[in-house]
């Protein structure tokens, strides 16, 4: 992994490294560079993890030879004998040296995202194309990821394998009520809750845009994130006249306090690979308001729980209806069985 921070990717690899069977695996995490700042997680790993680092300086692209050096002298080093890659553009960059770490050595690329929505650098689609299917195996998270992958990349559906993304629900409902965030919200107001990365694939402009044609000043929005598109959103809110209306958090590092404490949950993306916030904020007991965007919401939301809108054009009808949704209803009994999914593949 580069980093080990906020995003729902990295969450999911800290929750495999804390609760993968320690009867059958030693877990190593080896990241780019020992920075506290960006690895925000590596603290709360169990303590038998044992993390090390590449050191690498500047940007990924220019270190590329050094971290394939890397990667390979630590597999040798201390004896690995899976490999799981889990950082999209990186898969299908790493994807020709893999020989290079081992050839009995199983590789196995965890794939994040909608590669053909997604990667934008020119080299790695040729890549996904061409070398993606040396992996032993490729983790897909949901239907519409398996389908991109054999449908538009030519991945050889063989090689891939469908498992939902692991949450560790205990310990989420544990952290949604810590005591110190106890009135994150103004109670007179029906809150909502969207969170993700300030980016053009989380869809908060179209989020805003509807929320311009709420004329209703029961609801809030709060967005929680930071990226690279923070100050055309603020400048969005500015326009659309949301400044009381609209929120803006940053620098979260428990997020699940506000799920709990929020009405309803808002996923506005334009595409996911596999939405972990829809799933923690159920887990929390909150309703999700989804935009229809393809990347396994449909596998998650039903009526017991939400509903999936045309964000565009069945925002405010659609929300109206999620409000009343008292009690969220989500089989946890599902998550348990994916760990084993995990157990399996990794052996």
């Amino acid at each position: 992994m580069p980093v080990l921070g906020r995003t729902g990717a990295d969450r999911v690899i800290f929750t495999l490294l804390n609760n993968i069977d320690r009867a059958r695996f030693k877990p190593f995490l080896l990241l780019y560079k020992n920075d506290p700042e960006i690895n925000t997680l590596v603290k709360d790993l169990c303590s038998d993890v044992t993390v090390h680092y590449l050191n690498i300086q500047g940007r990924a692209r220019s270190s590329f030879p050094k971290i394939i050096s890397g990667i390979s002298k630590f597999t040798k080093s201390n004896a690995i004998d899976t490999i799981l890659i889990s950082s999209g553009t990186s898969n299908a960059v790493l994807s020709p040296f893999l020989f290079l770490f081992g050839r009995k050595v199983k590789k196995i690329a965890r794939e994040s995202n909608l590669p053909s929505l997604f990667e934008k650098s020119r080299i790695a689609n040729i890549l996904y194309k061409t070398t993606y299917s040396n992996y032993d195996a490729i983790i897909a998270q949901s239907d519409d990821m398996f389908n991109d992958l054999v449908n538009n990349l030519g991945i050889d559906k063989q090689k891939i394998v469908k498992i939902n993304n692991p949450l560790d629900y205990r310990s989420i409902v544990k952290l949604s009520v810590d005591e110190s965030l106890s009135n994150l919200y103004d109670k007179s107001k029906t809150n909502l809750l969207s969170i993700g990365r300030l980016t053009y694939q989380k869809g908060f402009d179209l989020l805003l845009e509807a929320m311009s044609k709420l004329d209703d000043d029961r609801f809030h929005l709060t967005i929680i994130g930071d990226g690279e598109d923070k100050d055309k959103l603020i400048a969005l809110r500015r326009q659309l006249n949301l400044e009381s209306k609209v929120t803006f958090v940053s620098g979260v590092d428990n997020p699940y306090p506000y799920m709990r404490q929020a009405d309803v949950f808002v996923s506005s993306s334009r595409w996911e690979g596999y939405p972990n916030v829809v799933i923690e904020s159920l887990l929390c007991g909150t309703p999700v308001l989804a935009n229809n965007y393809p990347g396994g919401i449909a596998e998650i939301i039903n009526v017991r729980n939400g509903m999936i809108c045309d964000i565009e054009n069945e925002f405010v009808p659609s929300l109206e209806k999620v409000v009343e949704i008292k009690n969220v209803d989500f089989d946890t009994a599902k998550i348990d069985s994916i760990f084993e999914k995990y157990n399996q593949i990794l052996s």
